[in-house]
């Protein structure tokens, strides 16, 4: 397991989560895990490998350096990648709902979600569609009325659909003491 710590972190720099039959064939090594938790754990009790980090997925566990991912990512990687686009996002906005703030359609567009810009026009639809996620609503950001993609998610749960116009409405040259 030693010897896959190095691509773990290449490519967690890359804001990739790996498995290691993934890095063993990009390693081209001739190695077999047969159980990965338990080499896992071998591996950290080692102070200098204890950046590495697992996470369980539905089928699969993935690697991915502590020092370049943080946990959430990791976990919004997986949720994605098992095929739990709209569940994942839910939990995201739900969570900044929480703390009080909005979460702009546009950070979907980056990873782990990648969406096209295109796609996010018929999230909210797919947030109603979903179960469990019909709390997830959307407010148009009031500088700009163009389109249903140039907005702010928020749940009803946590946040008010009066606070999240408010929110919404912000001037960015606005400036306070």
């Amino acid at each position: 397991m030693i010897e896959l710590v190095d691509y773990i972190r290449l490519l967690s720099k890359d804001g990739r989560l790996v498995t290691a039959e993934q890095v063993i064939a990009v390693a081209g090594l001739d190695l077999e895990i047969e159980d990965v938790e338990v080499a896992h754990q071998a591996l950290i009790e080692d102070s200098q490998y204890q950046d590495i980090a697992i996470i369980a997925a539905e089928t699969e566990h993935y690697f991915y350096s502590k020092k370049f991912i943080v946990r959430s990512y990791a976990t919004q990687w997986v949720g994605v990648k098992d095929g739990k686009l709209i569940e994942t996002m839910a939990d995201y906005i739900r969570r900044y709902s929480s703390m009080g703030e909005l979460v702009a359609a546009s950070n979907f567009t980056h990873p782990p979600y990648n969406l096209e810009h295109s796609a996010l026009v018929g999230l909210i639809e797919r947030f109603d569609q979903t179960a469990g996620c019909e709390d997830i609503h959307f407010q148009l950001d009031a500088q700009s009325y163009e389109t249903k993609s140039e907005g702010y998610f928020f749940s009803i749960k946590t946040m008010t659909t009066t606070y999240a116009k408010v929110l919404a409405d912000h001037d960015p040259f606005e400036w306070s003491a």
